[in-house]
């Protein structure tokens, strides 16, 4: 088999065992995550995963990251924006707000919370994540656009919106309903609106 050939049937294995590791790991969480059932889920032998992924953490963290540069790919970059300076503002809250109701969000916060007691993992986990937050603000920022993104108090804002949903999203765990997100969204449209005009 040519090189090319092997180095994309070999993507092809780690991609299959970081999409179920993904699956796994939304459905059992970080503690009920076994290597086992990943395996069975991307229908590949235990060497084969071993060879791509030595232990459990390194697989479940490159899942997480693996899930978040999809994520940070399907941020809308070619998206036409609202002109209006008001309208944009609301447009960019909800896109915003939307990214934290997908997979990786839930992905991400199994592992952040295991992170929290387990000192490798969270060592492990640290720079992805604060990569991804670079990447994410990078695109809040082409999202306001240059004229937004210029005023007094943006950065601040900027941060507080992410920090804010994201608190917002961990309440959906346990308080499943749609109305507390939706007044927390629109109180963040109106607050980056007296910020920002």
């Amino acid at each position: 088999m040519p090189p090319r050939a092997v180095q994309s049937r070999s993507l092809d294995v780690q991609r299959r065992i970081l999409d179920a590791a993904v699956e796994v790991m939304l459905e059992h969480g970080y503690s009920g995550a076994s290597t086992l059932q990943i395996q069975e889920r991307a229908g590949v032998s235990r060497g084969r995963l071993l060879h791509h992924f030595p232990s459990r953490d390194v697989l479940l963290i490159a899942a997480a990251h693996h899930l978040a540069r999809a994520r940070v790919g399907e941020l809308p970059s070619e998206h036409t924006w609202p002109t209006d300076p008001g309208e944009r503002i609301d447009a960019v809250v909800d896109t915003m707000a939307g990214t934290f109701t997908q997979s990786y969000f839930w992905v991400a916060t199994e592992l952040w919370v295991a992170a929290r007691t387990h000192p490798s993992l969270r060592d492990a986990l640290l720079e992805g994540e604060r990569d991804i937050a670079r990447a994410v603000r990078v695109a809040m920022d082409g999202f306001f656009g240059p004229e937004l993104a210029a005023r007094d108090g943006y950065d601040d804002l900027r941060e507080v919106i992410f920090t804010s949903l994201r608190g917002m999203a961990l309440t959906k765990a346990f308080d499943p309903r749609d109305e507390p997100t939706v007044r927390h969204v629109e109180r963040l449209k109106r607050i980056a609106r007296a910020i920002l005009l």
